[in-house]
C-alpha cells in the first residue's frame, strides 16, 4: 500500500509522524510528500535530524513558483489535462491558493490584488500539473490524506485523486468540541457524517452517544459556542496591548537577524513565495493593525449599532468571514466578494427589517476603513462592534445567514432559521430550519420563507451530533498536532503528541476500511 500526505506549514511534523506510524502499522512502502513552507521544512529537517523526509517522494511548491518563468505554455496541455481530471478549467484551483491569487500582504492585511499575472498563473499551473502528475505516477498512491485546502498543489492533488477511483481522507474540524472528521473531498460537508445522519432513522436515547450529544447540545446552548479551533482574542485595551506587544517584539527579536532571512525568503537559499517573512508580518502585527483598530473605533464609534439597541431592532444577521480563508475560496467561490453579497441580501429584506453585520474578531485591522464605509453606505444595513458576542446577536435576531460560516450552527443551536451561500458541514440538516441556496434573485423568497417555516427540529439536531461523534475523533488537533498558541483548549484533556498521532493513525486505519 503506497499513500500522500500534502502538508502546510504547521502540519510538516505531524503528516511526517503518521507516514511513519502507518508504514509500521500497514506495512506502507512508498510515502509522498507535498511541502509548501521552505522556511517550515528547514526548521523541521534541523530540529529533528532523525527524520525520514529523505525516504520519501517530495514535492517542493517552491520549486514550481522559483521557476515558473522558465515555462513555456502550452495551451494543448492544458486542454489535456482539463479532460482528463474531468473538469471545465482551472480557475477555482487557482483561486483557492491565496498566495498566487492574492496580493503580497494577504497573510496579514485585506490584499486583493494578484501577485502573478495571467501569463504567470498559466506558467505556474502548468508546472504544477506536470509535477503532481509525475509524484502521482512515481509513488502510485492508494490514499492521499491532507489537511483542508489552502494552495494550488493541495487542490490538483484532490483532482488526481478522484480522476484515478484513490482514496482521499481530508481531515478538517466538525466544530464540535475538539473532534476532527475525515470528508472524501475538500469541499463541506464530510460524507462520513452525512451518510451517518441520513442512514439514522430514529434515535436511540438508550445509548451513550445519545447521552453524549444531548450533553453537547444543552451545553451549546447555555454557553458561548466554541470549539477548539477557535481563537481567543484578548479583552485588553488596544492601546496598552500594543505597547505590551511592541515591549515583547523587541525583546523576542533581533532585526538584524529578521532582515537577513527576509532577505534569504526573497533573494536566498529560503526563497519560496509562500513566505510572507518576518518583518512585514511583525510590522503590520505590531504597529500597522493595532493602530488601525483605534482609528476605526474612534471613527465608527458613533455608528456601530448598541448592544442595547438590538431590542428594538427587527435585523437579519450576518457576520463577515476573514479573508481569505478556505470557507470562501473552496466552499463558496461565487460569493467571495461579501459586500456585493451584502447589498444582495439588503435588496431583499422586507421593508421594516435592517441587515445587522458583525466583522470577524481575526479581520478586525486586517480591512481598511473604507470597506466598512462602503458597507454602511448601504442604507438598510447597520454594523456592530466585532467585539459583540456574536451569541447576543444571533439569539436576538429573526434569521441568520451566512456564506459557510460557523455561526450557522450557533444559530441552530440557538433555535434561529439559517440559510447558508455555500457549503457547510450542516446544510444537509431539514431545510425547515436550514436552508441552502446560490440563487440570489430569489432570495426575497428564500428569506421569506425561511422565516415564516421554520420549525425547530431537536431529533435532528441530536441525529447531526451522534452522526459527528460516531464518525469523527477526539483530537488536541489544533492545540498539541499544530502546536498554535491562543486557540480554545476547553476540551483538552492529558495528552501529548505521541499519543495524539496514534489516535490520528488509527482513526486512518478505520476510515480507509469506510
Amino acid at each position: 500500500m503506497n499513500a500522500i500526505f500534502v502538508s502546510q506549514s504547521g502540519t510538516i511534523k505531524m503528516f511526517h509522524d503518521l507516514a511513519l506510524d502507518l508504514q509500521r502499522k500497514m506495512k506502507v512502502s512508498e510515502v509522498g510528500m507535498v511541502v509548501s513552507h521552505r522556511r517550515s521544512v528547514r526548521s523541521f529537517r534541523k530540529q529533528y535530524p532523525s527524520n525520514r523526509l529523505n525516504q520519501f517522494t517530495i514535492l517542493s511548491e517552491w520549486n514550481i513558483t522559483n521557476s515558473h518563468k522558465k515555462v513555456i505554455v502550452n495551451p494543448e496541455l492544458l486542454s489535456k489535462y482539463e479532460q482528463e481530471l474531468n473538469v471545465t478549467g482551472f480557475r477555482h484551483a487557482l483561486m483557492v491558493d491565496r498566495r498566487i491569487n492574492n496580493g503580497k500582504k494577504c497573510t496579514y492585511y485585506q490584499d486583493y490584488k494578484a501577485r502573478f499575472s495571467e501569463h504567470e498563473q498559466l506558467q505556474i499551473l502548468q508546472q504544477s500539473l506536470i509535477e503532481v502528475e509525475r509524484l502521482f505516477d512515481q509513488v502510485k498512491p492508494d490514499f492521499i490524506v491532507s489537511f483542508i485546502c489552502v494552495t494550488l498543489v493541495e487542490y490538483l492533488c484532490n483532482l488526481f485523486a478522484k480522476s484515478r477511483g484513490i482514496k482521499i481522507l481530508n481531515i478538517r474540524p466538525t466544530r464540535i468540541g475538539n473532534y476532527m472528521v475525515f470528508g472524501n473531498d475538500i469541499t463541506e460537508p464530510s460524507n462520513l457524517i452525512r451518510d451517518t445522519y441520513l442512514s439514522i432513522s430514529h434515535v436511540d436515547i438508550k445509548t451513550p452517544l445519545y447521552e453524549e450529544a444531548t450533553k453537547i447540545f444543552n451545553e451549546s446552548k447555555a454557553s458561548n459556542y466554541a470549539y477548539e479551533g477557535t481563537n481567543i482574542s484578548s479583552q485588553l485595551n488596544i492601546s496598552t496591548k500594543l505597547f505590551n506587544t511592541v515591549l515583547k517584539a523587541l525583546k523576542a527579536y533581533k532585526i538584524i537577524n529578521m532582515a537577513i532571512i527576509d532577505f534569504r525568503i526573497k533573494f536566498g537559499d529560503l526563497r519560496d513565495n509562500h513566505d510572507p517573512g518576518i518583518l512585514k508580518p511583525l510590522y503590520y502585527e505590531i504597529i500597522y493593525k493595532p493602530l488601525l483598530k483605534l482609528q476605526i473605533r474612534k471613527q465608527l464609534r458613533k455608528k456601530y449599532l448598541k448592544l442595547a439597541d438590538l431590542n428594538a431592532c427587527n435585523y437579519i444577521f450576518f457576520p463577515l468571514h476573514t479573508e481569505p480563508e478556505k470557507a470562501l475560496l473552496v466552499d463558496a467561490p461565487f460569493f467571495t466578494n461579501q459586500i456585493e453579497v451584502i447589498r444582495n441580501i439588503s435588496l431583499s429584506l422586507p421593508a421594516s427589517t435592517v441587515l445587522v453585520v458583525k466583522d470577524h474578531p481575526k479581520s478586525f485591522g486586517k480591512r481598511p476603513i473604507s470597506y466598512y464605509n462602503k458597507i454602511l453606505d448601504i442604507p438598510n444595513v447597520r454594523i456592530v462592534d466585532p467585539l459583540l458576542p456574536t451569541a447576543q446577536l444571533v439569539k436576538q435576531s429573526r434569521l441568520v445567514i451566512t456564506i459557510a460560516g460557523s455561526v450557522g450552527w450557533e444559530a441552530i443551536l440557538h433555535e434561529k432559521p439559517v440559510i447558508v451561500l455555500g457549503n457547510t458541514p450542516y446544510e444537509f440538516l431539514p431545510n425547515k430550519m436550514v436552508t441552502k441556496t446560490s440563487d440570489i434573485i430569489n432570495l426575497p423568497n428564500t428569506i421569506n420563507n425561511a422565516i415564516n417555516n421554520y420549525v425547530f427540529d431537536k431529533e435532528s439536531v441530536i441525529k447531526y451530533l451522534i452522526a459527528s461523534l460516531s464518525e469523527a475523533v477526539p483530537l488536541n488537533y489544533y492545540s498539541i498536532l499544530l502546536s498554535r498558541a491562543n486557540v480554545n483548549t476547553g476540551w483538552t484533556l492529558n495528552a501529548d503528541w505521541e499519543s495524539e498521532i496514534k489516535k490520528l493513525s488509527e482513526y486512518t486505519e478505520i476510515s480507509l476500511d469506510k
